[in-house]
């Protein structure tokens, strides 16, 4: 279960899991009202014991009280964390009361403090958890203390049917040492006491480790499962992409010869100069379409098997904003801090990945809104900044933004891998991909590969 959720019993992210473990505890409450009158009858009748009956008796009425009061509320709303531990506390008072008047420490069933502690160690977040131990610790030591009969007395006088005096006090008849009691007793009495502090301290902290490192895992596990998932699903795109490059490559081979014969032969004939701008047209088309098979080849992370080519980050830039239209070039800003740095790296894939962040920060900006594109480094790294003018992005949103297949725009306009494989090719040059998003404000995109990764001198 989560321990950062709020209002909540540290969920673990399915719903009505708090409502489930609620229900399981009133059916603990319930098992524990059973067993109690069980064994105060059983006291009571077969062992001659004398039990203030009465008291023990509205003790337990009001556990069944509470408890068909909570069963209510448990059909009628949502269980929170504050209602949680208010059971728990009330129950370690309960217990606390109905041992006091039972023998106090002398009672053997001290030990069921620990089963509040060992429940809340598993349903409660840690600080309520903590809590909650302490207090049972204080609510064990209260037993050592006379001064709880002089709470006591004036609500149920020193005599009649409750008898509190101090003769017959279960709390101090057994403790004191003027009513003959061993004081080898008392200090062994304290001590299981302190053993109780240490036993339920050792419960909470291990428990609670455990708790932790089992949600650890549970969530490395649900990463794993939507690694995988997201892997077959690329490579259904992989096998697409490469069926289609496949089928296409021999038609556009076709017109691609074509045209060029017929360029060769209206180079000739200069009457006709519309026949040659159509052909012209042709192998453009071919070569985009070449190129469209690229990207689709890229998004499905076939991008890897690109030779490496020496370039430096201007020519890059200059090859990416190529690309793009007057219109868009006036509100692209390109600042370049790396003045002519040679680096070796997959220009298409390189190509590919900064232009679709700009595109990004095109779609994302406000109309005629500036966008900001900037070269840096530093000892280790190379950086790309993309800074954008539009709204920002929740933190939810930033966080799966570069998931496969996530996107914000409309269908049809992106199959949201974009982001997906700058993070993929960052991280194979020994950089990352950082989203920094204000919402409200802007979004800044940060792509670092390592030097030493597309350093020329290191690879040539």
């Amino acid at each position: 279960m989560e321990s950062g959720a709020s209002g909540k019993i540290r969920q673990a992210g399915i719903e009505g899991t708090a409502d489930i473990a609620f229900a399981w505890l009133l059916l603990l409450r319930w098992g524990a009202v059973a067993c109690q009158v069980l064994l105060i009858l059983a006291v009571w009748l077969l062992l001659d014991v004398e039990i203030p009956i009465l008291i023990v008796s509205v003790i337990i009425l009001f556990e069944v009280i509470s408890n068909l009061f909570f069963t209510y509320i448990l059909r009628k709303q949502a269980v929170n964390e504050w209602l949680f531990a208010c059971v728990m506390f009330l129950d370690a008072v309960l217990l606390t009361l109905l041992l006091a008047y039972t023998g106090g420490p002398m009672n053997p069933f001290t030990f069921l403090y620990l089963v509040h502690i060992v429940l809340g160690a598993i349903l409660m977040r840690p600080r309520w958890a903590w809590g909650l131990t302490f207090f049972t610790i204080l609510c064990y030591a209260s037993f050592f203390y006379p001064c709880v009969e002089f709470f006591m007395v004036p609500f149920f006088g020193d005599s009649g049917l409750f008898n509190f005096g101090s003769q017959s006090s279960p709390i101090c008849h057994s403790l004191s040492g003027t009513a003959g009691e061993d004081s080898n007793m008392t200090l062994h009495l304290q001590g299981m006491w302190v053993a109780f502090s240490i036993t339920a301290c050792f419960i909470v902290f291990f428990v609670g480790r455990i708790q932790l490192a089992l949600d650890q895992h549970q969530k490395t596990l649900v990463k794993l499962r939507e690694e995988k998932l997201r892997s077959e699903r690329l490579a259904s795109l992989a096998t697409l992409a490469a069926g289609a490059a496949h089928e296409f490559s021999t038609p556009l081979s076709t017109i691609a010869v074509a045209s060029g014969e017929m360029l060769h032969s209206l180079k000739h004939n200069h009457d006709k100069p519309e026949l040659m701008e159509d052909a012209k047209l042709i192998r453009q088309q071919v070569e985009r379409c070449k190129e469209i098979l690229y990207q689709m080849s890229a998004d499905a992370g076939e991008h890897m098997g690109e030779a490496e080519v020496v370039i430096t980050v201007p020519e890059l830039i200059c090859t990416v904003l190529s690309n793009f239209s007057t219109t868009q070039l006036d509100n692209i800003n390109y600042v370049n801090e790396v003045d002519d740095l040679v680096v070796r790296l997959p220009l298409r894939t390189f190509k590919r990945i900064i232009k679709g962040l700009i595109i990004n920060a095109l779609d994302a900006s406000l109309p005629d809104s500036l966008v900001t594109l900037r070269s840096r480094k530093d000892d280790q790294y190379l950086y790309f900044e993309v800074r954008d003018q539009g709204v920002g992005m929740k933190p939810e949103t930033v966080d799966k933004a570069t998931d496969p297949f996530f996107t914000t725009k409309e269908k049809g306009e992106g199959l949201g891998l974009g982001l997906y494989l700058a993070q993929t090719v960052s991280e194979l040059y020994g950089g990352r991909l950082v989203l920094e998003s204000t919402p409200g404000k802007d979004t800044l995109v940060i792509l670092s590969v390592s030097l030493k990764k597309i350093s020329e001198k290191e690879k040539s």
